[in-house]
């Protein structure tokens, strides 16, 4: 559960909603009436002042229709769309929808209006009141997924693009909207195929060769991104501001500090205070600067670089990949050592720092490429062997990683990233017990991994101590207070713990940043699961299985929510599912238990229950069973687990609450069962 995102777009206070205009100026055709000519026409032709006029004198003949008065507002409202006067525009949206609060055109454009003023909750009304009326309009759900992609929420918007594709495949709008948010979403492939069918429908549809060259850029293909972040700029030179610094950020990259300046010169003259252009043209004239100073001229139109760079040149081609990496601009780092690379194969220090930066990336089986070559120059380096451990355990190559990290251990047995490797190995296949030792002396060596930490912190999650859980995350975090990882688990296992408004503060945390991450987002529908709001909760952890569709937990924790509703068919389906490939999953052989008693099949509950509180005994497992031993009559055995649900300290949220429910048992058992004569007041229990 580790992504991440770049989105360059934070960074230039340029168009907010760069994909939503061309929405509002695709809608007006549907708004003329053929049965009638002039003004009418005039009024749903394209947003000029003769527009404008024609639909003031529709709007102002008391004589007209109802119909063509509607039409008239909504056909004015695009007019002032169109000179960015959004309150007027609003004004005759709202009066539309006054004479007709069923026309769908005049939503669609006020669900924009009210997104563009920041109302998000309004104009999602908006698109599903659009939707609800007219579920085969394409453009509802193109200016839904337009709002989704706005709230960073890009499943659903892919979702919304995917269904506006389907009613018009010929819809360059809802193509480049799906391609935004596949690249946002880490999935380049398929948002250069939207690109690309979004160009062959129309090659001036706006922000088209933008997100396609994104999504080279994702892939790490520098020239053709360099190449459509030109073409986007030649299509509309004075407002494509992400594409200049897109383009300069590349430039830089590839060395090209002339070009790189010129852009950067160029967004100046736009936005002259931005602040992280200003930075990003000062390092680019450093770097000039540097390199001139070893020898080494500027690359520009006339120049090209050189086949072998000098020791000084490459030297600081290497810092300044560094510095890519340390800023995140890892396809940055490695366009730049690729391009060194290419005229010194075995340069180590590019090496090693280009699979450092194709790690974070999560290119893992290019990052293997590198050490393997580092490897060949040096092929006794403990430190490499570990590395290329941990790639191949990242990869779930545990053969490999084992070998590796045995090696390394060998040569170096000092070497902690090589225990940690052979920890994440062991982890991998189950052997979490012989996973936490290696953690251990990982630590012990070098207590300033923040990795080590995190990865011992999950496997005390796995084995649901979350308090030793929350301690390693707290060590990763004062380590490398960037760890999203670390942070996203700790505000599950916050919220596992009933302390939700800390956990909270973690998850939201996460999500500003990565708002795809998976472990945030199953901390955002645990929220909305402990406070029983089951719907949503369901659809939360839908999005999260559709795409971790074997991950366990998310399925234990939706069967919650299906009990919740009082759907224990459903929960159980998830159950089974889960318990299928891990026939021992505590947590989920608990809950079916608590499914089988919702079902009144008291004896199957017992036999779950009795197989979870084998390995690990807890309040709401003891609880449960307790239940359903009570309806099975067998009042001793209900009477010792309820006694002992009130005497165990709770690990998570749901053992407080059962815990809760134990206690007020055992009260209502007391006033039931007293010990000997009574005369002393108390109670066997």
């Amino acid at each position: 559960m580790r992504s991440r995102s770049n989105c360059i777009d934070a960074a230039i206070s340029g168009v907010r909603f760069p994909l939503l205009p061309a929405l509002a100026l695709l809608l007006w055709p549907a708004l003329t009436a053929p049965a009638r000519a002039g003004d009418v026409e005039d009024c749903g032709g394209p947003p000029t002042e003769k527009a404008e006029a024609a639909c003031s004198g529709i709007i102002n003949d008391a004589a007209r229709s109802t119909e063509d008065r509607t039409k008239a507002f909504t056909g004015r409202s695009r007019f002032y769309i169109a000179r960015n006067k959004i309150d007027q525009a609003l004004s005759d949206t709202d009066a539309a929808l006054q004479l007709n609060p069923q026309f769908v055109p005049a939503l669609i454009a006020r669900g924009y209006l009210r997104q563009r003023k920041g109302n998000l909750d309004q104009a999602r009304v908006d698109f599903d009141r659009a939707i609800e009326l007219e579920p085969k309009n394409p453009f509802g759900f193109l200016a839904r997924g337009n709002l989704r992609a706005d709230q960073h929420a890009w499943t659903d918007a892919i979702s919304d693009y995917s269904e506006a594709i389907t009613l018009r495949q010929d819809l360059p709008a809802a193509h480049v909207g799906r391609s935004r948010a596949y690249v946002e979403s880490g999935q380049p492939d398929a948002a250069l195929a939207d690109a690309n069918t979004a160009i062959a429908v129309n090659a001036s549809a706006p922000n088209a060769f933008y997100w396609r060259g994104q999504a080279y850029r994702r892939k790490g293909d520098i020239d053709h991104a360099i190449e459509d972040f030109s073409r986007a700029i030649a299509q509309a030179p004075q407002i494509e501001r992400n594409a200049y610094f897109a383009r300069a950020q590349l430039y830089s990259a590839k060395g090209d500090y002339v070009r790189a300046i010129g852009d950067f010169d160029r967004l100046l003259t736009l936005l002259p205070d931005n602040k992280e252009v200003q930075q990003q043209r000062q390092q680019a004239l450093a770097m000039q600067a540097e390199l001139a100073k070893a020898g080494a001229a500027p690359q520009s139109p006339a120049t090209p670089a050189p086949a072998a760079p000098t020791a000084a040149a490459a030297n600081q081609q290497v810092e300044q990949a560094k510095q890519f990496v340390t800023q995140g601009n890892y396809t940055g780092a490695i366009a730049n050592l690729s391009r060194l690379l290419s005229g010194d194969p075995r340069n180590e220090a590019a090496l090693r720092v280009r699979a450092l930066a194709y790690s974070r990336l999560g290119r893992m089986a290019d990052a293997r490429n590198d050490l393997t070559e580092l490897l060949k120059l040096k092929p006794n380096d403990p430190q490499l062997l570990a590395f290329r451990a941990l790639n191949a355990a990242g990869m779930r190559q545990f053969g490999e990683a084992m070998t590796d990290a045995g090696r390394a251990i060998t040569l170096d047995p000092n070497s902690s990233l090589a225990y940690l490797a052979r920890g994440l190995v062991k982890a991998g296949t189950g052997k979490v017990q012989d996973a936490l030792s290696d953690y251990d002396h990982s630590i012990s060596l070098n207590a300033k991994e923040t990795l080590a930490f995190t990865e011992r912190g999950l496997a005390y999650f796995g084995l649901n101590q979350l308090d030793k859980a929350l301690l390693d995350f707290d060590q990763a975090l004062a380590l490398v207070p960037t760890n999203l990882i670390a942070r996203s688990w700790r505000g599950l296992a916050l919220m596992l713990k009933g302390r939700a408004d800390e956990g909270l503060v973690d998850i939201n945390n996460v999500l500003e940043r990565s708002p795809n991450n998976p472990t945030a987002q199953l901390g955002r529908g645990l929220a909305v699961l402990t406070s029983s709001q089951y719907d949503r909760a369901i659809a939360a952890f839908d999005q999260i299985i559709t795409r971790a569709p074997n991950d366990a937990f998310p399925h234990v924790l939706r069967a919650r929510a299906y009990l919740g509703l009082k759907q224990p068919d459903d929960a159980m389906k998830d159950l089974n599912f889960v318990l299928a490939a891990r026939p021992d999953y505590q947590p989920a052989l608990t809950l079916r238990g608590i499914t089988w008693s919702a079902l009144r099949n008291y004896d199957k509950a017992v036999e779950d229950l009795d197989r979870a509180i084998a390995q690990k005994e807890t309040v709401e497992g003891l609880f449960a069973r307790a239940k359903a031993h009570e309806a099975l009559n067998h009042t001793d055995k209900a009477t010792e687990d309820f006694r002992k649900a009130t005497q165990l300290a709770p690990s998570s949220v749901f053992d407080v609450l059962a815990q809760a429910e134990s206690k007020r048992k055992i009260e209502e058992l007391s006033k039931r069962v007293p010990c000997g004569t009574g005369q002393g007041g108390g109670t066997c229990l």
